[in-house]
């Protein structure tokens, strides 16, 4: 055998690759003379860490020896597996060997305990540690803390926080992290960062992993604007911002439908030295898409897909999913196949996306045909799946084959899932009224699926189409008996009902129970309610016309005043939410009127209001307006959308007034944008595809004046573009 020194480097050598570690194994166990237990207790925690557990028995075997640590290293290895009883076998070896378990033990079956969902055990054998002489650990702690919160048993797991000191053991940064991560899952941000703030107090210094959980917190809550404070002080106590950090950011700031402000911490990433990854890109192209705007999201990929990374499964089914919601049922299908083409493996996940599409188009068909080639290619279709074939096959009213697919894929194994049965559900009400509903709702909970929210409000509204509205809140009460709670669109099924009627109490009851439970009124409940206030105003009966269309502002003031009698403030939302039904519409007069009111009444506007106002304003070419108000968005602290931006530029450049142009893109360049979705939006999307090539290419001069060097992919885009432009205005001439 080699010398132990350079044994041990060569298992250190190995330990990052598994094969090399089972090559390594199998020489050692051929050598007719064993190394020290040493260098085997080294190798067994290298085969450990690679969960390499067939070879790491077979060592274990083979040992000549085996000590306390030799136990201890196969115990935590199960353990963090979540495989218990495979280590309490190694548990009672080690006792049989007249060996007593230490700290390291006990805390390894503290975490598999926990992993294995078995909370009591853990808490028992956490109990246990001090009365056998095993002090516990800031490791001890966080293992048991991590399974409480996971288990949902957030007042236990600050208990435990608590007693830490008293047992003598000082929290640390991983104790920390898990209080943080915990709280924050638990919807208590507020509670994570006083915790926080006590620590720093007491002299702890956060590390990157605690930021991180904050940040992720508050991102996962929808509070990014505080994330956004976090991120901003991270470098003030020493500790700089990692990949992870923007991309949790970024992901906030897309899902809360900021996406040009997280295209803003994009940049800020690439200037700090920082690589994104595939998570990174796919948080902004989903950004993209739900804004709608799907090239924007296809020139993200393309950038990801030159920097050397390969999309995921996370990537290609939200491109596919967006495709299909903007009805590019084909250019889905055709995205599919350049997938394919280019070797990139494609799951039943995106599959999955692609046969939900086809089905919402009516193609159940080709659906059912992908399902199928999916089946061949070795995937096995989930619930999901299948709910989508099965919500295909009722939009176009055909029940029984719903149903035969039901009953298909529970013979295959596949359990159905509360979705499942609830299309199946809301399709009989459709077809024969809310009693047809009962037997399939019946079946549901003989199969141990439990209703879901949206399962009881199918049934709920099927009761208030039918003017039973006895039966529809005897209902909401009895999905609540059950742990099941109303949400927003279940009030509003329960408004509409009442306002059907013509109970106009009731009706406005049912909002002020809804708003006293937490929900928070959207369009939809400000709609029916201004309907009834209309109503009684004018009788006006027809229910297909845009009541913010006909209402005049002494109906929205009326609604108001019904609202305050309520009892109910008139808070920024709720005039947010008049200020946007009406722009929709393009009545921008009431839309500033009740601005106006807004600030008289101290509420400061929100971003959505100031964008809803140039956005209409830019719609109704009313541009000095937009820019007055862009200007006031800005003095806010809000960062204007780029599509106004995109809106006022190109109407400029039509009416030949290119000065005033390049005065707005100018002053555009010194605030704080992503200049590839710059060149995007407004060059691309606005000066070239309406044939201003020119002006293009002298606002993309001034862009270069301030630094901007576009990379060879942003040029091709760019050159591709112009070269399309020429061609159509030499064919038009």
């Amino acid at each position: 055998m080699p010398p132990l020194a350079r044994l041990l480097a060569a298992i250190s050598a190995a330990g990052s690759s598994p094969a090399e570690l089972r090559r390594l194994s199998h020489l050692v166990l051929s050598s007719p003379l064993l190394p020290p237990i040493r260098c085997l207790n080294t190798l067994l925690m290298a085969l450990a860490r690679h969960r390499m557990f067939p070879d790491m028995e077979s060592l274990a075997s083979r040992m000549p020896a085996r000590n306390l640590r030799t136990y201890t290293t196969l115990i935590n290895a199960y353990c963090l597996a979540g495989d218990v009883p495979a280590a309490k076998r190694h548990l009672a070896s080690l006792l049989a060997a007249g060996l007593a378990p230490d700290t390291y033990a006990y805390t390894s079956f503290v975490l598999g305990y926990c992993r294995a969902g078995l909370l009591a055990h853990a808490c028992r054998v956490f109990v246990l540690m001090p009365l056998r002489g095993c002090a516990r650990t800031a490791f001890t702690y966080t293992a048991l803390l991590h399974g409480l919160f996971v288990s949902g048993m957030v007042r236990e797991a600050k208990a435990v926080f608590v007693g830490m000191r008293a047992d003598g053991c000082a929290p640390d940064t991983h104790v920390y992290a898990t209080m943080v991560h915990g709280l924050c899952e638990a919807g208590r941000t507020g509670e994570a960062e006083v915790l926080l703030a006590e620590a720093m107090g007491d002299g702890f210094k956060p590390n990157i992993v605690v930021y991180n959980a904050l940040i992720d917190g508050y991102c996962n809550a929808g509070d990014v604007e505080h994330a956004l404070k976090v991120f901003e002080r991270m470098d003030g106590n020493g500790c700089s911002p990692n990949v992870r950090t923007y991309t949790e950011l970024i992901h906030g700031f897309c899902k809360s439908g900021k996406v040009e402000r997280a295209m803003v911490l994009f940049s800020r990433m690439v200037e700090a030295g920082l690589e994104p990854n595939v998570v990174t890109y796919t948080a902004l192209i989903q950004g993209q898409c739900n804004e709608g705007h799907l090239q924007c999201a296809f020139r993200l990929l393309h950038l990801m897909e030159t920097s050397g990374l390969v999309p995921n499964d996370w990537t290609c089914s939200v491109l596919i999913d967006a495709l299909c919601k903007h009805h590019k049922v084909e250019e889905a299908q055709l995205f599919l196949g350049s997938l394919i083409k280019k070797g990139v493996k494609v799951n039943e996940v995106v599959y999955t996306s692609l046969i939900d599409g086809l089905c919402k188009a009516g193609k159940t068909d080709a659906a059912d045909g992908l399902m199928q080639k999916m089946i061949s290619e070795g995937f096995v279709p989930d619930a999901h799946t299948y709910s989508s074939l099965i919500d295909g096959f009722c939009r176009q009213k055909k029940l029984s084959q719903a149903t035969l697919m039901l009953e298909d894929m529970m013979e295959k194994g596949v359990q159905a899932s509360a979705v499942t049965y609830t299309i199946i559900i809301d399709e009989l009400v459709k077809e024969v009224g809310s009693e047809g509903s009962k037997k399939i709702f019946d079946k549901m909970i003989e199969a141990g699926v439990n209703p879901d929210v949206v399962t009881y409000t199918v049934i709920v509204r099927s009761y208030c189409e039918e003017g039973r509205m006895e039966d529809a809140e005897s209902m909401t009460v009895q999905m609540v008996d059950r742990g099941v709670f109303p949400n927003l669109v279940t009030y509003n099924t329960l408004i509409r009902g009442y306002a059907n009627l013509g109970l106009v109490s009731q009706a406005f009851s049912s909002f002020e129970q809804m708003v006293g439970k937490g929900c928070k009124p959207n369009e939809d409940s400000y709609t029916i309610l201004l309907r009834l206030v209309v109503k009684k105003n004018s009788s006006i009966s027809e229910n297909s016309v845009d009541v913010w269309k006909i209402a005049d502002m002494k109906d929205l003031q009326g609604l108001l005043e019904e609202i305050t009698e309520c009892q109910l403030p008139l808070a920024v939302d709720t005039y947010g939410c008049f200020i946007r039904c009406l722009c929709r519409v393009d009545r921008l007069e009431e839309a500033k009127y009740l601005f106006v009111g807004m600030q008289s009444a101290n509420l400061t506007p929100s971003e959505d209001v100031y964008t809803s106002i140039i956005e209409c304003s830019c719609r109704l070419k009313m541009l000095t307006e937009a820019l007055t108000l862009l200007d006031s968005m800005k003095k806010s602290g809000y960062l204007p959308h780029l599509e106004s931006y995109r809106v006022i530029i190109s109407s400029l450049c039509e009416g030949g007034n290119f000065d005033s142009a390049k005065e707005i893109f100018g002053d555009l360049l010194l605030k704080e944008y992503n200049y590839n979705e710059i060149v995007w939006k407004i060059l691309i999307d606005g000066l070239l595809q309406k044939g201003s090539a020119a002006e293009c290419s002298s606002l993309l001069s001034i862009m270069k004046e301030h630094g901007y060097q576009p990379s060879d992919t942003i040029n091709a885009m760019i050159t591709g573009e112009i070269t399309v432009t020429n061609e159509v205005q030499e064919i038009a001439r």
